[in-house]
C-alpha cells in the first residue's frame, strides 16, 4: 500500500533540499539531495524493499515535475524556453525517478537490518533475564 503522507513529505524534503543543495553544489547538489530524501521516504516507508523502491520512485517522480515548474516560473513563464524546458524534462525526470529509487531502496534496506538487529538484541537481552532468573 502506497503511504501518501510518506510521500509527500519525501517531496518536500526533496525539493527543499535540490533548491538549498543546488546552490551551494551545483551540479551533484540535487542528486545528494534525491539521495537523502530517498533514504528518509525508504525508512519512513517501513514494509519491505519494494515498497521502499516504488515510494522513492514515486518520490522522484514528483520532485522531478515540481524542479521543472520551479525552473519554468523563475524563467517568467516565458514561451522561449518551452521547447528546452520539455526537452530538459524529458530527461532529468527519468533520471530523479531512478535516483529516488535508489534512495528508497537504501533507506527499505536500512530500516530492514535495523529492525533484523534489534530482533537480535531483543532475543539476546530475553536469554540475559531468563538465565540469570535461573541463577537465582
Amino acid at each position: 500500500m502506497i503511504d501518501q503522507k510518506v510521500i509527500l513529505i519525501g517531496t518536500v524534503l526533496a525539493v527543499v533540499l535540490v533548491v538549498v543543495f543546488g546552490m551551494f553544489i551545483p551540479l551533484v547538489g540535487g542528486v545528494i539531495a534525491l539521495i537523502i530524501a530517498g533514504v528518509v521516504v525508504g525508512y519512513m516507508a517501513n514494509q519491505n524493499i519494494k515498497i521502499g523502491a516504488v515510494h522513492g520512485a514515486l518520490m522522484g517522480l514528483f520532485t522531478g515535475i515540481i524542479y521543472v515548474l520551479i525552473i519554468y516560473a523563475i524563467s517568467g513563464f516565458s514561451e522561449r524556453i518551452v521547447g528546452g524546458l520539455i526537452i530538459y524534462s524529458l530527461g532529468s525526470i527519468p533520471v530523479y525517478i531512478l535516483i529516488g529509487l535508489g534512495g528508497g531502496i537504501l533507506g527499505s534496506v536500512m530500516k530492514t537490518r535495523q529492525q533484523a538487529v534489534d530482533a537480535i538484541l531483543e532475543d539476546d537481552s530475553e536469554e540475559t533475564s531468563s538465565s540469570e532468573d535461573n541463577d537465582e
